[in-house]
């Protein structure tokens, strides 16, 4: 009996996931210029053309892993997409933003080695990423202003800055008092 759309749709997400856990496991611990599409084949238990059935290339995949990555960090900003971010949806987003850090700490390896090799990561792809992620960029900005913020825009940049220190230093150190400098995000913030 032939498969449904369904299930040769449910089929293909659960390939594209095995894939993707596979390639983000491979570059973080050989980094982007030494894995390959073999050792990925490998990892995920498929023939190595399998993946080009899913994706065209590495850096495809590599971009895939970045987007989905920042997909999964930001799925409950403005849990209720009306557009407002309120101080219960930003405690709420950073409590989740804290976890998520914890949970993936593969994907963050991946993420600042990549952002930090511009032949691999080009600028194309940030102006990409930077598109995609105006509107939650709007609704911060915004959020700062209601808060009082004298400068909203800078007030999104200095968040962002932080959230790449806080990870790097997460990565790095593991004593760094990540539950406390949580604290202190959501006392400035909410």
């Amino acid at each position: 009996m032939p498969r449904t759309k369904e299930q040769v749709e449910e089929i293909r997400r659960k390939r594209v996931r095995q894939i993707m856990d596979a390639g983000l496991n491979v570059f973080a611990h050989k980094g982007f210029h030494s894995a390959t599409i073999a050792e990925i084949a490998h990892q995920a238990g498929i023939a190595k053309g399998l993946i080009y059935n899913y994706f065209t290339s590495k850096e495809e995949l590599l971009y895939q892993l970045i987007v989905d990555g920042l997909n999964t960090l930001i799925e409950k900003f403005d849990e209720n997409q009306d557009g407002v971010l309120t101080n219960t949806e930003m405690e709420f987003f950073i409590n989740d933003m804290f976890r998520k850090i914890v949970e993936n700490r593969a994907y963050w390896k991946l993420y600042f080695s990549v952002m930090l090799q511009p032949d691999v990561f080009s600028k194309n792809i940030f102006v990409k990423l930077e598109e995609a992620y105006a509107p939650m960029v709007s609704i911060l900005v915004e959020y700062f202003r209601r808060n009082g913020f004298a400068n909203p825009e800078m007030e999104f940049q200095i968040l962002h800055a932080l959230s790449d220190g806080i990870i790097i230093n997460y990565l790095v150190n593991d004593d760094f008092p990540l539950d406390e400098i949580k604290r202190e995000l959501i006392k400035r913030y909410v």
